[in-house]
């Protein structure tokens, strides 16, 4: 493999540098999306600690590909910014922490292959692949939506293994071959600098980490929980809780979240919601956080799973509260900011015999995937599922051939051929004042019928 040396400034990217990191940054944030909906769905069947960080290398693999086809001090760190806010932007549900976690992850990766004098070897992509990944554990440790406590150190040590296997694996090896494939066939030109030119790579990398150690400070005092939480929505007495003036005692329960054993003790979710006096027809919870992120817990869950509690953390203005106990992990939220009663309606839903059914969000929760959706009233993120596995769940053996999709105002006819299989095609909810409404959009965050009030299968 032939390596050319086309630059002298090794701060200096081309208009070919910015544009491979624009191309990588954006097929990794759109895919880390999908990375993470795979790695919950094996840890949902593994269901052991350190599941999820089987793909911890997926997310970090487009990083190390810039670096390997750039080759100058920056390229992962920019990458890594860049990556970040793609997700964001693309409606990643960890919120803007994701900025963090993908900045010190380019950071990292920089590191790893600084240490390098040829870094065309394998070695560099296997130390800055692996480093890459471990943002992915420690930064959500501080600050995801989890509780503080949820790991302890054994567990996180489990975690942080798999995700250096991981990132050894799919952003060592596959890059590494990948980059020298596309250079021996001529589809890239790889830049090579000798490590003595570099020492200004060195002075940017600690500025970099020096502002992201700025940006975890002031993250981690910004996305503080509130002293209260608003309860409203569907109740008759709206209120704000705070442990001053809720009287009911605390419990403790002990729960297994990921395989780690751990005893908590706060309040009842049930019962502070209870206090708010819910309607007859509610029948949802939307949970949300400072950071952004969002969940919905139904109601039947709530009345029959015990360990469902608000546990608080810190005392008088350093106090927020996390849920803890739902039976998805996703709905294990740090600093809830706001707890919203829903009385959904539902969708209605025709088969081809002709019966009434309706569509329940708190069903499809961990068919769950949310992204921006361009409403007319203005961007919300959403939570939505795929069209054709709602429709296949409401068919019998046979399959539909048309399905017709109703608004108050407008029709929309579709083959089944054009859904079947498509997972881009989503049923989004939106979470209203007092209740839900329905549209149909796709992934990219363009709607396709707004509001969605009925589907007929023929």
């Amino acid at each position: 493999m032939s390596i050319k040396n086309t630059h002298t400034n090794p701060l200096y990217f081309s208009t070919r540098d910015l544009l491979i990191m624009a191309v990588l940054s954006a097929l990794g944030g759109v895919a880390s999306t999908y990375v993470n909906t795979i790695s919950d769905a094996v840890q949902a069947a593994l269901g052991f600690p350190g599941a999820t960080q089987w793909a911890a290398g997926l997310h970090v693999i487009w990083i190390v590909l810039a670096m390997g086809i750039i080759s100058k001090p920056g390229a992962g760190t920019l990458t890594g910014i860049l990556k970040g806010a793609v997700e964001l932007m693309s409606g990643n549900s960890h919120g803007v922490i994701i900025l963090l976690v993908d900045l010190v992850a380019g950071l990292l990766v920089d590191f790893g292959f600084l240490l390098f004098h040829n870094k065309q070897q394998l070695l560099p992509y296997f130390i800055g692949g692996g480093l890459g990944t471990a943002p992915n554990v420690l930064v959500f440790q501080l600050f995801a939506t989890i509780p503080q406590n949820i790991l302890g150190l054994s567990a996180i040590l489990i975690l942080f293994l798999v995700a250096l296997v991981s990132g050894l694996i799919f952003a060592g090896f596959i890059p590494f071959f990948l980059v020298n494939a596309l250079a021996k066939a001529g589809v890239v030109k790889i830049s090579e600098r000798p490590l003595q030119k570099s020492k200004f790579g060195w002075w940017f990398l600690l500025g970099v980490l020096f502002l992201a150690i700025l940006l975890a400070i002031f993250l981690r005092i910004n996305l503080k929980g509130p002293q209260g939480i608003q309860i409203s929505g569907a109740v008759e007495n709206a209120y704000e809780f705070s442990s001053q003036n809720f009287k009911i005692e605390k419990v403790t329960k002990q729960m297994d979240y990921r395989g780690t054993l751990t005893e908590y003790r706060g309040y009842p979710l049930l019962q502070i919601i209870d206090s708010a006096d819910p309607k007859s027809n509610a029948d949802t919870l939307l949970i949300e956080a400072t950071d952004g992120y969002a969940f919905l817990l139904s109601f039947e869950e709530l009345f029959q799973n015990e360990n469902i509690l608000l546990v608080e953390g810190g005392k008088g203005q350093n106090a927020s509260y996390d849920v803890v106990g739902p039976v998805s992990s996703k709905a294990w939220i740090r600093n809830v900011s706001k707890l919203t009663v829903i009385a959904s309606e539902g969708l209605k839903i025709i088969n081809p015999e002709g019966d009434l059914l309706k569509f329940e969000p708190d069903d499809w929760l961990g068919e769950m995937d949310s992204t921006q959706i361009a409403l007319p009233g203005g961007s919300q993120k959403l939570q939505g599922v795929p069209v054709w596995k709602i429709v296949a769940a409401y068919v019998d053996d046979e399959q539909p051939e048309r399905i017709i999709f109703r608004s108050d105002a407008e029709t929309i006819e579709m083959n089944w051929s054009e859904i079947d299989g498509v997972d881009n095609l989503r049923i989004f909810t939106i979470i209203e004042d007092e209740g839900i409404a329905f549209t149909l959009a796709e992934m990219s965050g363009e709607v396709r019928l707004y509001p969605l009030t009925e589907i007929v299968i023929k």
